[in-house]
């Protein structure tokens, strides 16, 4: 039992010097010196590139249509309303009150969809069937006919970054 607890007592002090001293720990100034250090020795500062390559790069063909999206050369649709002004088979009648609507109204865009054997000319991109009666009131004297259709509306353009 003696040589037992003598031979445990010779181990425990045999690891004490082996242990880390934890409460010596480094400075600041001596770590900033070593980040001084190493960029002096960055070797990627001393790589020259003197040959050229090829790079083929393999992806989903959907990035690219991302990619339009965000630059806007796609255009989303969803459903919602128009004010319908005219509906016409006479192509050339459509086509001078589409300029003229386009010089009145800025805002909103002017549509002209050929559906046979008709010509429709449509007003606008609303949401919802209460702004599209809001604005057919605002434009019902100017054309009694006018009625509001629900159609596939083109949503705003998104903005470049």
């Amino acid at each position: 039992m003696k040589i037992a607890f003598f031979l445990i007592l010779i181990l425990q002090f045999c690891t004490v010097p082996a242990q880390e001293q934890w409460t010596l720990q480094p400075t600041p100034d001596s770590l900033a010196e070593k980040a001084v250090d190493s960029v002096e020795y960055d070797t990627i500062r001393n790589i020259e590139f003197t040959n050229e390559g090829t790079v083929t790069i393999h992806k989903d063909p959907r990035i690219d249509q991302v990619t339009l999206l965000e630059r806007g050369g796609v255009n989303i649709t969803k459903s919602g309303y128009r004010v319908q002004v005219l509906l016409s088979q006479k192509k050339d009648e459509v086509n001078t009150l589409r300029a003229k609507l386009i010089k009145q109204n800025g805002e909103h865009n002017v549509y002209l969809i050929w559906q046979q054997p008709n010509f429709s000319l449509k007003i606008g991109d609303f949401y919802t069937r209460q702004q599209a009666m809001e604005y057919k009131y605002e434009i019902s004297k100017q054309y009694p006919s006018a009625i509001v259709v629900k159609d596939d509306i083109q949503l705003p353009k998104l903005p470049l970054r």
